[in-house]
């Protein structure tokens, strides 16, 4: 998988180069004497999702990019930009009460998000701030058993209409969002 991404970033014209984490990434005119733009992590389209690579490289904290590559059969690659989130409190609009009592959404019912259903939009909940009148949050509860497939229909449905796909995978909140190189 590894090799279909190099080759893909490099018919972009872009400047790759291969370490033990992944494939480090040079956006245009950048030295490669300098750090990477991002990392990029390769993955097959039936694999089962892992993102331990992803996270641990997002809580290493350091000023570039994780990205994930997903390849179909054909070898063609797919990219998104994973970012781990931590919500801020928020507060309920007046005269709205969440009625969601799922485990997985304690952390956000607490700190005030409206949580409703993301049935028309193909993943579990939708989830409202106090300032946002249309959801900006779609999430989708996340098991190891989910494959990349699965992750790229979400982003999909999601960037068609205008919203974030947040997975919660395990302990963790991961946006992900499609991005072209």
């Amino acid at each position: 998988m590894k090799y279909h991404t190099y080759r893909d970033l490099k018919e972009r014209g872009l400047v790759v180069k291969s370490d033990e984490k992944g494939l480090r990434l040079y956006d245009r005119n950048i030295s490669t004497k300098t750090a990477a733009s991002a990392i990029v992590y390769s993955y097959n389209f039936q694999e089962k999702i892992d993102f331990s690579k992803v996270i641990n490289e997002l809580e290493d904290g350091l000023d570039r990019r994780a990205q994930i590559g997903i390849v179909d059969n054909e070898g063609d690659v797919v990219y998104y930009i994973a970012n781990l989130i931590n919500w801020e409190d928020t507060k309920l609009k007046d005269g709205i009460k969440n009625s969601n009592n799922d485990p997985k959404m304690k952390e956000l019912i607490d700190k005030g998000y409206q949580i409703n259903s993301g049935l028309k939009f193909g993943t579990h909940y939708r989830v409202y701030n106090y300032e946002s009148e249309h959801a900006p949050w779609l999430i989708h509860i996340t098991e190891e058993n989910h494959n990349w497939l699965d992750v790229a229909r979400m982003i999909r449905v999601g960037h068609g209409v205008n919203k974030i796909i947040v997975l919660a995978y395990k302990r963790y909140w991961i946006s992900l969002k499609w991005t072209k190189p």
